[in-house]
């Protein structure tokens, strides 16, 4: 049998499904008005297109981080004056430049909510934390519920759709833009439609890329790191952590169009998949671990990012000798990412590993600050970089099978 899989879709918040914490938890605030933030953009960007708009009043992740804000300062001794405009021209610039003292860590104090009038990283980070339907989270949410149905629809039992899913997951790292014809070879590769004889991997593409028409070779520069697409008058890569190089020239020879990925899918499928890409590759291409370990990218359809598995050699179904699982995680903030994790309850390891980039662990204070805000809130991680994890499965192996 296979598992059909599903996503459940939320209404927006309201005041009552905040948590009013302590107003000490500046983190918390800071969460709450990138939420609000990423709501007011969502009805700036609505009310552009025309659509209407009976939202009378401020978002109510806006209200209560202001609020929390507002106490904050006045516990300082200095109630603020400003009003919600005035906040959000704070909101463009550095947290360390606000007019009350915020507890975050050093690096975070560096990071403004908005950038040229868009969520800043830092901000992106908090709203998806608070669970926020800002826009880019709803596409990558939409591409998320493609990609599961299009698993599911093509495998008919679970091991079939696990497969199935862990393709098309690593198809979104490996290809920032790709032609149509590439979309044609899915389909066969991929052939299952839904009711009205569409490919469910076509609806997947057409969720995570933007389908632009072009006739004729197109050529493409793109990053020797992280394989994104780069500026022929500017070939750097803004990919954080990314190791550059000589960009390659990519030539595509569509039928009718070209298809470019949205920013969501990159932001948050492709470039954080970087470090997952890495690991695996760095595993399962090592010949010295041949027979004895076994990885699977993302298990139970991407509870987990990977589990490895370590076997007894010999035999058709080798004795599994134990397991480890790994979440890899490349996130800006350590203090907001160590507030999100969790474990899948149902994915029992003898170790379990919170994998970061070389370029976060390497970042003064990251590891330090992940480690507290995890302490008491998940039990038994072990943060690691991603060349740490790689030398650690290497010697077990080696420790397991002499």
């Amino acid at each position: 049998m296979k598992t059909v899989l599903h996503h459940d879709h939320e209404a927006e918040p309201t005041l009552a499904d905040y948590d009013h914490g302590p107003l000490r938890d500046d983190y918390l605030t800071v969460t709450l008005l990138s939420a609000g933030l990423a709501q007011i953009l969502q009805r700036r960007t609505r009310a552009e297109r025309g659509e209407p708009n009976d939202e009378a009043l401020l978002p109510a992740a806006w209200r209560v981080g202001f609020s929390r804000l507002w106490w904050r300062c006045a516990a300082q001794g200095e109630p603020p004056t400003w009003n919600d405009l005035q906040l959000l021209a704070l909101c463009a610039q550095p947290l360390i430049t606000w007019p009350v003292q915020l507890d975050l860590s050093e690096s975070d104090q560096q990071h403004a909510l908005l950038v040229d009038s868009r969520l800043s990283e830092f901000a992106e980070q908090g709203a998806r934390l608070a669970r926020t339907d800002v826009e880019a989270e709803w596409v990558e949410n939409r591409v998320h519920e493609a990609l599961r149905t299009a698993a599911s629809a093509n495998g008919s039992t679970d091991r079939e759709v696990e497969l199935a899913y862990a393709y098309l997951r690593r198809y979104l790292i490996d290809h920032a833009v790709i032609a149509d014809r590439e979309v044609l070879a899915l389909e066969r590769r991929f052939p299952a439609t839904d009711n009205a004889e569409r490919a469910h991997v076509r609806r997947l593409i057409e969720t995570a890329y933007r389908a632009r028409p072009a006739a004729g070779p197109q050529r493409y520069l793109l990053c020797a790191g992280c394989r994104n697409i780069v500026a022929e008058t500017a070939p750097q890569c803004g990919t954080a952590g990314c190791p550059g190089g000589e960009p390659a020239a990519l030539l595509l020879e569509p039928l009718a169009a070209v298809y470019e990925q949205h920013r969501a899918t990159r932001l948050f499928m492709h470039d954080p998949g970087l470090v997952e890409a890495r690991i695996i590759d760095a595993l399962s291409d090592d010949d010295t671990l041949a027979g004895r370990v076994r990885v699977t990218p993302y298990p139970g359809v991407d509870l987990l990012d990977v589990l490895i598995e370590f076997v007894a050699p010999g035999g058709t179904e080798p004795a599994v000798l134990e397991t480890w699982g790994v979440d890899a995680k490349d996130q800006l903030s350590a203090h907001l990412l160590g507030r999100g994790f969790v474990w899948p309850r149902s994915m029992i390891c003898k170790r379990r590993f919170l994998a970061l980039p070389t370029h976060r662990a390497k970042q003064p204070g990251y590891v330090k600050d992940l480690e507290t805000e995890l302490d008491g809130r998940v039990a038994g991680i072990e943060v690691v970089d991603e060349t740490t994890l790689v030398r650690r499965v290497r010697a077990r192996a080696k420790e397991l099978n002499p």
